[in-house]
């Protein structure tokens, strides 16, 4: 159940209540959100997810996060993920195998939970409102996709007012499965070497490596 949990991360609505803002106001808010991600240069976020099947919940992770640009590091009690821009490693730590592969822009979306920072400008429509989370004021953005095929079918994004900074993601799956990854830290300014997104095999003599491309 955590691996699954993990791919869906590893990233994340009901009709949208009075006083709702429009699609005009929560694009303009999506593109601060990415432009204060991208500002940020490196940053580390530490998180815990959440799977739901309907109302029950089905498993939890916790994990952290770096990022800089497109390359991501994602570490969790079972699994760490590595991606450089073009390819994934993922170590799975209880039989020591790293699955190699190049994964497409959706199913980065399942492991990054910040790659709707690229998704949101096309095949979706936007809707926000204002609320608070954890005593914090926040824009809670909801996207839902315009095909009904699309595996990532709604996703909503609650973000910090003062910082753009993503506090809540929940993403439903085309199945109904949903996912909720609540950031619980997230720190900016960080600086990563490129090396620190690619696995390294000398750190890992007895990894079996399995080539998915």
């Amino acid at each position: 159940m955590k691996r699954k949990l993990i791919g869906l991360l590893i990233l994340m609505l009901g009709l949208l209540p009075a006083g709702a803002q429009n699609k005009n106001d929560a694009k303009k808010v999506l593109d601060a959100t990415a432009a204060a991600f991208k500002k940020q240069g490196g940053i580390e976020a530490t998180f815990k997810a959440d799977q739901f099947d309907h109302s029950n919940l089905k498993g939890s992770v916790s994990g952290t996060m770096h990022i800089q640009g497109r390359q991501f590091q994602l570490t969790t009690p079972d699994m760490i993920t590595w991606y450089n821009g073009e390819t994934q490693w993922s170590y799975v730590k209880a039989n020591e195998e790293v699955n190699v592969s190049v994964p497409t822009a959706e199913e980065q979306q399942n492991i990054n939970p910040y790659a709707f920072l690229d998704i949101y400008k096309k095949g979706y429509n936007y809707s926000m409102k204002e609320t608070t989370l954890r005593g914090k004021p926040c824009y809670e953005v909801t996207l839902k996709a315009q095909r009904k095929n699309n595996n990532l079918r709604t996703l909503i994004i609650d973000i910090e007012k003062s910082t753009y900074a993503p506090l809540c993601i929940r993403m439903q799956q085309n199945n109904q499965t949903w996912v909720r990854i609540s950031v619980l830290s997230y720190t900016g300014n960080r600086h990563f070497k490129p090396e620190y997104f690619e696995f390294n095999h000398k750190d890992y003599p007895q990894a079996e490596i399995i080539d998915l491309r």
